[in-house]
């Protein structure tokens, strides 16, 4: 039997990381209860691991509760079918039933069709993304949908998941009442030609407040450049977010445990954020309120959904070619197997620092053509993770950074990437309407 090394994590506390956010807490929805006991839960972790930790909070868009009414007209009569709403989109007026025409739309490719206040009255039943650019969602408002439903491409199945919409296009733009469906009830309903649907959609939500947990391992050298490890702890509605995202709290844990006996030159700090599921607004709010230390940051690692029992674990580098290869060549020794992936998605938390200029490694794991099956869903429970692939990466991931804290001239080198460059400032500007 191989002796055991420093970088073994030990299952078993995986496993009581987890039970104790997604048993003990569940749900942690931005801004609720839920989300300010896991924060609290989570740095008492890291403060008996040894860490110095602290809570910074920020603003958010808090759900207090949310109720769907939707009936589908068919041979005649009214059938209840169920419905969730998009957390950010407001609700129908009053609290009577709205009915409209259902008027199929494939995104984006029928996005031209849309002239100004064609949807007047009318219910929008979008297949395929929500709008992923400004001028796509300005010509759906501009059209005047009663309503808009979403058919999500990625989830053929007969169960509803949860979503959100970008906080900056709703205060900007505006939003209408939106709403989503099972994948195989809206299949039927086109087969079969159905035209109207009456909604009544009740949401309060206000403005609320979230957190970061910060937790650092200080180096001997504290002027020298951190390395930040990040995930977020905040879940999205009806779910306990075992793999999105209690998996990364769980391996950030463990990490911290692993790498607090050991000797370092730099800072190690661990973050989690609030309120990822409503376009990674936790980690974009470090970044504003930090922008005047970034420089400071070395390289940030980030990890969300990395638990699927079976998937394929990827890997993203927003870093220069030197710093590049050294993680990949680190990560193959460690015995990590993953699919590169070109970097630049706006979805998860290394996103807002790659924009800033520093350099990101992100990982995840997926098990569909189209992300993750129980993506959202009530199926994003304890049943359906497995420690397994978060012991692969803890394995691979722990001497990279050991080496990288303890080395004199680490490769901290920045995307040099001009395209890439230009469309991160694109999405930053797009989606939070900032300038980077």
């Amino acid at each position: 039997m191989p002796s055991k090394k420093w970088f073994d994590p030990n299952p078993d506390r995986l496993w009581h990381d987890w039970r104790r956010l997604c048993e003990v807490i569940g749900e942690r929805r931005a801004g609720t209860e839920g989300e300010r006991r896991a924060a609290d839960t989570i740095a008492r972790q890291f403060e008996q691991i040894g860490t110095k930790t602290h809570i910074e909070t920020f603003p958010c868009t808090a759900l207090h509760s949310a109720s769907v009414r939707t009936r589908v007209h068919r041979e005649g009569r009214w059938i209840d079918v169920p419905a969730n709403p998009i957390v950010g989109a407001p609700g129908t007026p009053g609290r009577g039933w709205h009915e409209g025409e259902m008027v199929w739309l494939a995104m984006p490719e029928d996005l031209p069709k849309l002239r100004r206040h064609s949807l007047k009255g009318r219910i929008a039943m979008i297949f395929g993304p929500m709008p992923t650019e400004p001028a796509q969602h300005r010509r759906l408002m501009a059209a005047g949908p009663l309503a808009a439903v979403q058919i999500d491409e990625r989830l053929p199945f007969d169960w509803l998941k949860n979503d959100g919409c970008y906080p900056y296009w709703v205060r900007r733009y505006g939003m209408c009442p939106f709403i989503t469906v099972r994948y195989h009830d809206a299949w039927r309903w086109r087969q079969e030609g159905l035209t109207r649907m009456r909604l009544a959609v009740d949401v309060e939500q206000s403005q609320g407040e979230s957190c970061n947990v910060i937790a650092e391992l200080p180096g001997a050298r504290p002027d020298d450049r951190v390395i930040v490890l990040g995930a977020h702890h905040d879940t999205q509605c009806n779910n306990v977010g075992a793999d999105d995202n209690a998996s990364g709290v769980v391996l950030l844990l463990e990490l911290a445990r692993l790498l607090e006996p050991r000797r370092r030159r730099r800072t190690l700090r661990f973050v989690t954020f609030g309120t990822e599921e409503q376009l990674s607004v936790g980690s974009a709010a470090y970044v504003r309120a930090h922008r005047r230390q970034l420089k400071q940051i070395g390289m940030m690692l980030n990890f969300d959904s990395i638990s699927s029992p079976l998937g394929h674990t990827g890997v993203s580098i927003a870093a220069g070619a030197t710093a590049e290869t050294f993680i990949l060549r680190s990560l193959r020794r460690g015995g990590l197997y993953f699919q590169q992936e070109q970097p630049g998605t706006p979805f998860t938390d290394q996103f807002s620092f790659t924009a800033a200029g520093v350099p990101t490694v992100d990982f995840w794991r997926g098990n569909t053509a189209g992300g993750r099956w129980q993506h959202h869903s009530v199926h994003d429970n304890l049943d359906n993770v497995s420690a397994e692939p978060v012991c692969d990466i803890v394995r691979a991931v722990a001497p990279l950074i050991q080496d990288l804290a303890a080395m004199s001239r680490p490769p901290f080198q920045s995307n040099t990437n001009r395209r890439l460059a230009e469309q991160l400032r694109k999405l930053t500007r797009d989606l939070y309407g900032v300038r980077a």
